[in-house]
C-alpha cells in the first residue's frame, strides 16, 4: 500500500464526511463482537459494501466459509487455512498465532 500511494486513501476527508467518528467507534466495536477488525472508516465503508452483497457475515460469499468467532482469519474469521494472507479482509498476517 506504502509504495503505490494507496494509504492517502484513507485519509481523504472524503471517509470523515460518510462516517462519523461516534458512528464508526459504535459500528466498529459492535463488529468487533462478531469477530471482524475495522481498521478505520474507509473499512467500515468497505465492509458495509461487503455486507450488502454477500449478506450477513458473508453468508451468500461463493467461495469462502466464516467460521466462529475465535477461528479462520484474526481479521474476519473466513477460513484461510495456512495462508499467510486474506483475500477476504485483507488482513496480514492472517494466521492466528
Amino acid at each position: 500500500e506504502v509504495g503505490s500511494g494507496i494509504t492517502v486513501i484513507g485519509h481523504d476527508p472524503f471517509w470523515a464526511e460518510l462516517i462519523s467518528d461516534e458512528e464508526y467507534r459504535a459500528e466498529a466495536a459492535a463488529l468487533a463482537s462478531r469477530g471482524y477488525v475495522i481498521k478505520n472508516k474507509e473499512h467500515l465503508a468497505n465492509f458495509r459494501a461487503f455486507e450488502a452483497a454477500l449478506g450477513r457475515d458473508g453468508a451468500r460469499h461463493p467461495t469462502r466459509k466464516r467460521l466462529p468467532v475465535g477461528q479462520g482469519c484474526a481479521g474476519c474469521c473466513f477460513d484461510v487455512g495456512s495462508a499467510l494472507f486474506c483475500d477476504v479482509c485483507g488482513a496480514y498476517p492472517a494466521t492466528r498465532s
